[in-house]
């Protein structure tokens, strides 16, 4: 699709600057003669003028009826009705003088030729022709002493291969410069040449349309060269193949030629005494094979393509345009014509710009396999590249659409810096798509400018891990989602005030009325208000993150997100909370700075306590030498001795302190390392007995035992779970 884009641009943007194109009047000018010669007045006519020219008056009463004139035939006062019917009677005069020239069409070349023959007789048409050839002549070898000194540069810039696609722009750049010089010494040779012979006014004209047009054509190979340059590939600006490139360019040059040539052609035979309608017969050639070659191109391009042959839309729209241009600039209506063209060019413009775009985008991305140890630098340079995307295509765009509104705008002979000046319906509404447009594209533009920073900073942050408590980046982390969403509703807002005013519509009673709603909806919904007022407060004082774990009440999870009203925590077990701001009296958080964790056993009195800790010491030095949790430790495994004594054991105590987050992979592991050690050393955890000792039992029957022993349970079992029905 992009080759019939660039197709559709290129070829449209070389209709519009043409001569054919250029013979299109300006909205308003007019090129009436007068034919007539007035007879001069007598000397008693002129005093008598000048004495009433001395009346104060006479005087007052001109300059109030010029004013008066002035004001009724200003198009700034005219309706858009009068300028319709207008433009009405111009297509139809524009018709009749068509249809007039359609009828000398067949006759054009014997129009040609007899307008040649009687103007110049066959020694004069010979001298024209051999001056013509030295003057080109002369050009080509001021071009070749030229080309002569600068051509090394120019090879070396060709064989240059480019890194970047900046580096490519410059090279571009600098071959442009060197083709304009060789195209400034042709021009200087040529026409500088002409200058210096005398000529008759016919042939004055003729070859000074012509070397015009050459030096033209140059200027457009120039262009085209920069742009497409199709046979270095290294210095090619818009994403296209070689074969593409040279078909392109040629198709462009030709048709800049029909519209060149036949251009000054028909000028010339106007100039050299014939009719406009012979004149305006020549221009419809060159406008019809001119739209025919730009269809034909469209065709072949698409002919030329293999993975787009679903997109048969895109050249039958095409021809369908440049056909509708022709017809419009064959009726006179200019100012359809081109603004006809302006929208067709915007989108394949924006479509090629974006493209162009990320091309270079792309063309300046770091190369991902690198040997070099900053590899970590490329990675963010290019996921700067990736973030700063967004915003080039935006600018891109907020350009192209001004200028198309600027374009339109002169078309129809309305210019866009002076708009306060005219109040013609046409300025009106060209000024109200003005600014709603500019101010829609200034707040796109910051719009996409701010969520570009803000996704840079996020992008940026490391990415929060389950498990593992988040570091001060949360803060930003949690303060910019909330800062982008109130950068859009002001933007939006603005926006929608800044197009009201366009309008004429009065919006400091809406800025009234949305202070007095405001204040209502207040009152209204404290509860509401409350909420935000409190969660600014929260984030201010920032008490807790996106990613810590928290807890309030008899709720506790780890914070997920947030809005302006509210926070969602969720639950170890996977439950989501959703708590406004405004009920959240005091919250505990566990994910700041660090977390002491506090472990106890019980073991019989007879315990060595001394080897306990010996053990715990061991202990704290493997946990501390693992490779996945050592580094989170800020204080070691610590034995702390004897806590309390209880009746049937003692409890010993170990502590430590680790990062948030961090501390339960460790509990888990100390007590694993504890239990298996303390096992292998002989050291016992206290279980809780019962002793009944029982005097004579050396007599009692095993019936007797039995019974003894079910009657001490049952007194223990009363004794654990208290009286019965307290």
């Amino acid at each position: 699709m992009n080759r019939f884009l660039i197709a559709l641009a290129c070829l449209f943007a070389v209709q519009m600057i043409s001569p054919v194109s250029a013979q299109m009047p300006l909205p308003g000018s007019g090129s009436t003669e007068v034919e007539d010669t007035v007879a001069e007045p007598s000397p008693n006519d002129i005093k008598e003028l000048a004495r009433l020219l001395a009346d104060p008056t006479i005087v007052n009463w001109l300059e109030q009826r010029a004013d008066a004139l002035n004001g009724e035939g200003t198009p700034e006062n005219q309706s858009f009705r009068d300028i319709a019917a207008q433009g009405l009677e111009a297509v139809q005069a524009r018709v009749r003088q068509v249809g007039v020239a359609l009828t000398l069409l067949p006759q054009a070349p014997s129009i040609i030729s007899s307008t040649w023959q009687q103007e110049l007789s066959p020694r004069e048409q010979l001298n024209l022709v051999v001056l013509l050839i030295i003057f080109v002549f002369v050009g080509a070898g001021l071009e070749w002493l030229y080309w002569r000194y600068a051509g090394f540069v120019r090879r070396r810039i060709e064989l240059h291969q480019s890194t970047t696609y900046l580096e490519k722009i410059r090279s571009a750049l600098t071959r442009l410069a060197l083709v304009s010089g060789g195209a400034f010494c042709f021009s200087l040779g040529t026409i500088g040449t002409f200058v210096i012979f005398e000529w008759p006014q016919n042939s004055y004209d003729f070859v000074l349309e012509l070397l015009i047009s050459l030096v033209i054509m140059r200027a457009i190979a120039a262009i085209a060269l920069f742009a497409l340059a199709p046979r270095v590939e290294a210095l090619r600006l818009v994403p296209l193949s070689r074969q593409d490139a040279r078909l392109l360019y040629l198709g462009v040059m030709v048709t800049s030629a029909v519209m060149l040539f036949g251009g000054s052609l028909a000028e010339t035979i106007v100039l050299l005494g014939q009719n406009e309608a012979a004149g305006l017969a020549i221009d419809i050639s060159a406008a019809a094979a001119t739209t025919v070659l730009v269809i034909l191109l469209l065709w072949l391009l698409y002919a030329r393509s293999e993975r787009q042959r679903r997109f048969i839309l895109m050249p039958v729209l095409g021809s369908f345009v440049v056909l509708m241009l022709f017809i419009l600039w064959l009726i006179g209506a200019y100012s359809l014509a081109g603004t006809l063209a302006v929208i067709a060019l915007l989108v394949p413009i924006e479509r090629i710009l974006r493209r162009t775009i990320e091309h270079a985008f792309k063309a300046n991305r770091p190369d991902p396999v690198s040997d070099e140890p900053d590899g970590d630098s490329d990675v963010e340079e290019e996921a700067d590249h990736g973030i700063y995307l967004p915003v080039a295509i935006r600018l891109g765009r907020f350009v192209v659409v001004v200028t198309a509104v600027v374009s339109i705008g002169l078309f129809w002979g309305v210019q866009p810096w002076n708009l306060s000046a005219v109040n013609s319906t046409p300025a009106q509404i060209v000024r109200i798509l003005v600014d709603v447009m500019v101010a829609f594209l200034i707040g796109d533009l910051i719009w996409t400018a701010t969520k570009t920073a803000i996704d840079r900073r996020m992008a940026a942050m490391p990415k929060l891990q389950p498990g593992v408590a988040p570091g001060p980046e949360a803060r930003m982390a949690t303060l910019l989602p909330l800062i982008k969403k109130v950068v859009l509703v002001t933007i939006l807002v603005m926006v929608a005030l800044i197009g009201l005013s366009s309008m004429g519509i009065n919006i400091t009673p809406l800025l009234a009325g949305a202070g007095v709603v405001g204040l209502a909806i207040g009152f209204g919904a404290q509860a509401l208000v409350r909420d935000i007022v409190s969660g600014v407060f929260f984030l201010i004082d920032d008490a807790f993150r996106v990613g810590e774990y928290i807890e309030m009440g008899d709720l506790r999870g780890t914070v997920e997100s947030m809005s302006i009203r509210s926070l969602q925590v969720r639950h170890h077990r996977g439950a989501v909370h959703t708590i406004p701001f405004g009920e959240l009296k005091s919250l505990t958080n566990y994910s700041r700075d660090w977390v002491m964790m506090k472990l106890e056993f019980r073991v019989p009195f007879d315990t060595d306590l001394k080897l306990a800790k010996k053990i715990v010491k061991r202990i704290d030095a493997e946990l501390q030498d693992n490779p996945e949790y050592g580094k989170n430790f800020l204080q070691p495994l610590k034995f702390q001795g004897v806590r309390r004594m209880e009746e049937f054991n003692m409890v010993v105590g170990v502590k430590f302190m680790t990062k948030p987050g961090e501390q339960w992979t460790i509990r888990r592991d100390a007590y694993q390392r504890i239990r298996d050690e303390f096992e292998k050393a002989g050291i016992n955890f206290a279980q809780r007995n019962v002793k009944v000792e029982v005097i004579g039992a050396e007599d009692m029957s095993e019936e007797t035992k039995e019974q003894a022993a079910s009657a001490a349970m049952d007194a223990i079992e009363q004794q654990v779970d208290g009286p019965t029905g307290s």
